[in-house]
C-alpha cells in the first residue's frame, strides 16, 4: 500500500492542492458572489478563505464533497422535506 505508484492511481485529481470537487465549488462561490455584489474585495477575500478552507478539508479527506454528493444523490430529501414537515418516510 505504501507504493508510490498505488498511491499516484488512487488519490483524486487535484488542482493547486484541492481535489476538483473542491476547485468547482470554490469557484462556484467565488464566482457567484462576484456576479451577485459586483465586488472586487468579496472575491479575493472569499477566494483567498475558501482556499484556505478547502485546503485544510482537503488534507483531513479529499473524498469528503464527494461522499456528500453521492449520498444526496442516492437518498434524496422527502418532499414533506421541502415543504418544512421534516423527513416523513411512509411505506
Amino acid at each position: 500500500m505504501q507504493n508510490p505508484c498505488f498511491l499516484a492511481l488512487t488519490r483524486p485529481v487535484s488542482i493547486a492542492g484541492l481535489p476538483m470537487t473542491y476547485v468547482v465549488m470554490l469557484f462556484l462561490v467565488v464566482v457567484g458572489g462576484f456576479i451577485a455584489t459586483l465586488s472586487i474585495v468579496w472575491m479575493l477575500a472569499s477566494a483567498v478563505f475558501g482556499y484556505a478552507a478547502l485546503r485544510a478539508l482537503a488534507n483531513y479527506d479529499p473524498r469528503f464533497l464527494d461522499v456528500i454528493f453521492v449520498t444526496l444523490a442516492r437518498t434524496p430529501p422527502t418532499p414533506t422535506w421541502f415543504k418544512g414537515k421534516g423527513q416523513t418516510y411512509r411505506a
